[in-house]
């Protein structure tokens, strides 16, 4: 009996057909349907490596050697939050506070930036102390995460123009 096989149609914008065209040429494949069946296979490879709890690393033979993250790999930070919930996103993974659309990061970095107690953090934000909390917790525990989001947020803000640099006033 032969396999039973299904067709798929969707539309992409320009950007992706050159990622998807980058992609066919990088990998050499004889079709862009090959490329993304093979592109699939390694994401998924990857996906299972990362849920057995192994972590991704890159480096060159006399380079140092640095942690890869992939957002969409990584798993749910959420498990075991009160205060904080996941927000759907085309790439950022991290979380928010419930009920606000305020990302815990936010939180602890302006906690650090103007060294903040936990209760001034939770003043300032209007925050259950134990909100303030799970938010040092989680985003300590996440860390990598967090700075890999940041790192391809100015990425994405250069690519668009945008001016990161900070003014002296």
């Amino acid at each position: 009996m032969a396999a039973e096989t299904k067709r798929q149609n969707f539309n992409i914008t320009p950007e992706q057909e050159a990622e998807i065209t980058w992609l066919r040429d990088t990998l050499r494949a004889s079709s862009t349907k090959d490329a993304i069946f093979l592109a699939v296979r390694v994401l998924a490879i990857l996906a299972r490596e990362v849920q057995r709890g192994h972590a991704l690393y890159l480096g060159t033979e006399s380079g140092p050697v640095t942690r890869l993250l992939i957002p969409e790999l990584q798993p749910a930070a959420n498990d075991e939050c009160n205060y904080l919930v996941a927000r759907p996103h085309p790439w950022r993974r991290q979380l928010f506070v419930k009920g606000r659309k305020l990302r815990a990061f936010t939180v602890w970095m302006d906690m650090q930036a103007n060294g903040m107690t936990p209760k001034e953090a939770a003043d300032n934000w209007d925050l259950p102390l134990e909100a303030i909390q799970e938010i040092r917790r989680y985003c300590e525990a996440q860390r990598a995460l967090l700075e890999m989001e940041a790192e391809e947020e100015r990425r994405r803000l250069l690519e668009e123009g945008v001016s990161i640099e900070h003014e002296n006033c």
